[in-house]
């Protein structure tokens, strides 16, 4: 009997916990939102940021996107991390047929080449923290860059004009608090000069 006293009272402890626990999360950050449909993505701006001159001498330039998100959802959302993938255009040579990406395809709605097999750097932030976006809001600017990029001895403008210039696309991806991933959208790099 007294085992069977023991027992059901460590069933009931852990059952509190589990209860107090489950109350605890519930109030953590509020719904969860579908941040597919929550967030919009606005005044992008893309380029290549002059960063000024590499070890060698040499001018260099890295692929940048720049923008901001509104929340578009009747619900405030919370707790966002940003991470940014940049991925060189799979290049097509004269005479071959046009390559395929089965890592990342082009999106013909977005306008964006297959990308390489391997990633082009990548910029990883927080979004957006507990204190939340309300609904109509948008955050401050966000800037992603890569730290990989090109380099060379003629002037800046002239190496987005090479021949062996290769274009870049990013792909956007958004999690919410311990969610998944979701990519919300890929986006070209213009061929256009910034500075800082």
């Amino acid at each position: 009997m007294k085992a069977l006293g023991r027992s059901l009272l460590g069933y009931g402890v852990r059952l509190f916990g589990v209860a107090i626990l489950a109350v605890v999360l519930a109030g953590c950050g509020g719904p969860q939102v579908d941040i597919g449909e929550a967030l919009s993505v606005e005044d992008i701006t893309s380029g290549w940021l002059d960063v000024g001159i590499d070890e060698f001498g040499r001018n260099k330039l890295v692929p940048t996107f720049s923008f901001r998100l509104a929340n578009v959802s009747p619900e405030a959302v919370r707790t966002l991390q940003l991470n940014g993938v940049f991925r060189r255009c799979v290049v097509a040579y004269a005479g071959q047929p046009e390559p395929v990406s089965e890592v990342s395809p082009a999106d013909l709605e977005a306008g964006t080449c297959g990308g390489e097999v391997q990633e082009w750097g990548s910029s990883f932030m927080r979004g957006v923290g507990r204190e939340g976006l309300d609904p109509g809001q948008v955050t401050e600017p966000f800037t992603m860059e890569s730290a990989l990029g090109y380099t060379g001895e003629q002037p800046r403008l002239e190496m987005l004009q090479h021949q062996q210039f290769v274009d870049v696309k990013i792909e956007l991806f958004v999690k919410q608090g311990a969610g998944q991933w979701f990519k919300s959208g890929e986006y070209s790099i213009e061929r256009q000069l910034l500075t800082q």
